[in-house]
């Protein structure tokens, strides 16, 4: 049976107090349930989501100063870039940097002996072109070509060098004389040019373009009689 208020007055002071303890608790676990506990659990969430956001914005200012310094590093390379396509001339310009090495060479007062481009070389994305020289001259306008042809533009490298004294008559005009001061300069000139693209790419369009060109010769009709 509920107590009711007479019951509730009549009663001793400590089962008022034990009594009024108990309401207490009651109240208070009816507004942890309903009230406090909800609220902390979205307390809780919302802290989650603003500890994720602090994080995803930290996030965000480093990559936004990472991007910063590629952008600074791409501007960088493709300063570099150019400065390399300045120093590794195109297919094209080849003839054209040889033709500048030999005008280098007579103006050096040289006579070529030999002057002979080899085959390429292709690398991963340049082409090696080697160059056969042998000329002769004075020592002193030997060394005026080689200090001219070190600054061209273009990456050329001197190697197996070979220095000798010449001792067979020369010609000049109609007359055949000897110089006692002229040598013989033998070396591999290697210069090196650009390849658009790297070789794999290149076979893969050569082995492209033959399997086309050999399925157009299977489909191909033959003439009628």
């Amino acid at each position: 049976m509920a107590p009711t208020l007479d019951s509730i007055v009549k009663m001793s002071t400590s089962k008022k107090i034990v009594l009024l303890v108990i309401l207490l608790v009651a109240i208070a676990g009816i507004y942890y349930y309903l009230i406090l506990g909800p609220q902390q659990e979205r307390l809780g969430r919302l802290r989650d989501d603003l500890n994720k956001a602090i994080t995803d914005l930290n996030k965000s200012k480093a990559i936004q100063q990472d991007l910063a310094k590629f952008k600074e590093q791409v501007v960088k390379l493709n300063q570099e870039l150019q400065v390399a396509r300045t120093q590794l001339p195109s297919e094209k310009e080849i003839p054209e940097l040889l033709k500048n090495i030999s005008s280098i060479g007579k103006e050096s007062s040289l006579d070529f002996i030999l002057f002979r481009p080899k085959a390429e070389e292709p690398q991963q994305f340049y082409a090696k072109v080697p160059i056969d020289l042998n000329v002769v001259g004075t020592y002193h306008n030997v060394g005026l070509f080689f200090d001219r042809v070190s600054k061209l533009p273009r990456i050329i490298n001197v190697i197996d060098f070979s220095m000798t004294r010449f001792k067979e008559p020369i010609t000049k005009g109609k007359a055949e004389v000897r110089e006692e001061n002229l040598v013989r300069t033998t070396c591999l000139l290697n210069t090196y040019r650009f390849i658009e693209g790297s070789v794999e790419d290149k076979k893969a369009e050569d082995k492209k373009s033959g399997d086309k060109k050999s399925g157009e010769k299977k489909t191909a009709k033959p003439k009628g009689k």
